[in-house]
């Protein structure tokens, strides 16, 4: 799916491009909502190989990062061979737990099509339970979180996850 990655479009923010293909089209003419989604999340995890948690990771390690929750934002369609550019920012990490938001981007007329938060938890492969990340991993994720924070958020984003934990009523 990526055609290119490069380092950063602005400070420690990672990227890459790539085109709506033939087959991500559905009945209306318009990408499907359903390939955002695949786009988000298999162009994201490469991107996230950049971090130190991906492919190699998981091969030297037998863990990786499991989906708990995402929230999608679509904001315009994007049309067939329409050039893209996919942008991910870590929001926060903690021990066990990583917030990415990815961006999604059509370099033709500059818009924002569409957003995606995304919640993983580090998993132990063998044990198919939720493990800390290794201390210099963690480390790593909490120091991209702290530079991405200096990256303006899109105009309009409103945040629906979090680390932090809702309070349980009384």
């Amino acid at each position: 799916m990526p055609e290119t990655t490069n380092p950063s479009t602005t400070p420690a923010q990672l990227s890459t491009t790539l085109t709506v293909l033939p087959d991500w089209i559905d009945l209306y003419g318009h990408m499907n909502a359903s390939e955002y989604v695949g786009v988000f999340d298999h162009t994201g995890y490469t991107l996230l190989g950049e971090l130190g948690v991906g492919k190699s990771y998981t091969a030297a390690t037998n863990c990786g990062i499991y989906t708990v929750d995402i929230a999608v934002n679509y904001r315009r369609e994007l049309l067939v061979n329409a050039p893209l550019e996919l942008r991910l920012r870590v929001l926060a990490a903690d021990h066990k737990r990583l917030l990415c938001l990815m961006e999604l981007y059509q370099t033709d007329d500059g818009y924002l099509a569409a957003t995606m938060e995304q919640l993983s938890v580090h998993v132990d492969l063998g044990t198919r339970r939720a493990t800390t990340f290794p201390a210099d991993i963690t480390e790593r994720l909490q120091a991209v979180a702290n530079a991405h924070a200096a990256i303006p958020m899109p105009e309009h984003h409103i945040s629906r996850l979090s680390l932090l934990r809702p309070k349980q009523p009384a």
